[in-house]
């Protein structure tokens, strides 16, 4: 009796261990291949012939094709322009997608090309509730007019590239943080694919809203026509380099790159941002304003 016993305890240990082992190895599966679906479509970014092409039509006619700087302007309408200047992590998104689809409220996403490759299931709900997706180089590169004219084109086109492959379409409006827009990076930008440069009056940080009076309070300040920047992911901090190695790779303080893997952990740690941008949206719309579009005719019809 007890031998049967020992076999048959045995036999569902041997079943559970089996079990066990079916369902790590149908995650590992799953992982390896989310990370290689994310490799192969990294590779899709280079943009080297597209960068080349670009270059050579650059230095042959650099006014051939220029972007236009959208500056702050006056507006009777009482319209106002607010963007996020880098892409968040996929649960903060969600978010934030919620806030702005409850208020029916329209914002722009700059976003850097390599968190756009690392996240595409984050691209895609970006796209998918409408709401506008710009290019903020490849890495939110600050000084972006100090690179030389083909490490410039490539940040900006492998940019173009990884936004178009995962949403369909190309940004038209780009912003590079801590950057002066000269007629040089204007020329580069045009011949990236790029139509305007936005620039901001307006700067919100992360934290910087943390109750109702202090959004009412810079809500208080804004003028109509306003450039709203919230900041979501800070510039890197570009530090001296070796002659020769590249000005396209992180310092070593760079925030991690974000990952659609890295979503699970993310939701489980409590974030405010999305918190932050309803106290704005909501302290604008006291304060009589709409939230338009970038590309909206309202703007666009202001340009010089």
């Amino acid at each position: 009796m007890m031998g049967k016993k020992f076999w048959m305890v045995l036999l569902v240990l041997v079943f559970l261990a089996g079990g066990g082992f079916y369902a790590w190895h149908r995650h590992a599966l799953s992982v390896s291949e989310e990370n290689r679906d994310v490799q192969d479509l990294s590779n899709l970014y280079e943009a080297e012939k597209e960068t080349e092409k670009a270059v050579n039509q650059f230095r042959k006619d650099p006014g051939a094709k220029k972007a236009r700087i959208i500056h702050p302007l006056s507006d009777t309408g009482n319209h106002v322009y607010l963007y996020f200047d880098g892409l968040p992590d996929r649960a903060m998104t969600e978010e934030i997608l919620k806030v702005l689809d409850k208020k029916e409220a329209k914002a722009a996403f700059f976003v850097e090309g390599q968190n756009a490759g690392d996240s595409p299931e984050t691209m895609k709900e970006i796209s998918k509730h409408r709401q506008m997706i710009g290019n903020y180089t490849w890495l939110g590169r600050p000084s972006l007019e100090k690179l030389d004219e083909e490490k410039a084109i490539r940040s900006l086109l492998r940019t173009q590239k990884a936004v178009d492959t995962l949403t369909g379409k190309s940004p038209s409006f780009f912003r590079a943080p801590r950057t002066e827009y000269t007629d040089t990076l204007l020329e580069e930008a045009g011949a990236a694919g790029l139509s305007y440069a936005v620039l901001s009056n307006v700067t919100v940080r992360r934290g910087e809203l943390a109750d109702e009076e202090a959004a009412r309070k810079l809500a208080a300040g804004v003028k109509p026509g306003s450039l709203i920047a919230f900041e979501i992911n800070r510039p890197l901090d570009m530090r001296a380099r070796e002659p020769g190695k590249s000005d396209e790779r992180p310092a070593i303080d760079k925030k991690p790159t974000i990952r659609d893997g890295d979503y699970k952990e993310k939701t489980e740690r409590k974030d405010h941002t999305a918190e932050e941008v309803e106290r704005l949206v909501s302290a604008l719309e006291e304060e009589g304003f709409t939230l338009l579009s970038l590309d909206s005719d309202v703007l666009l019809s202001g340009l010089k």
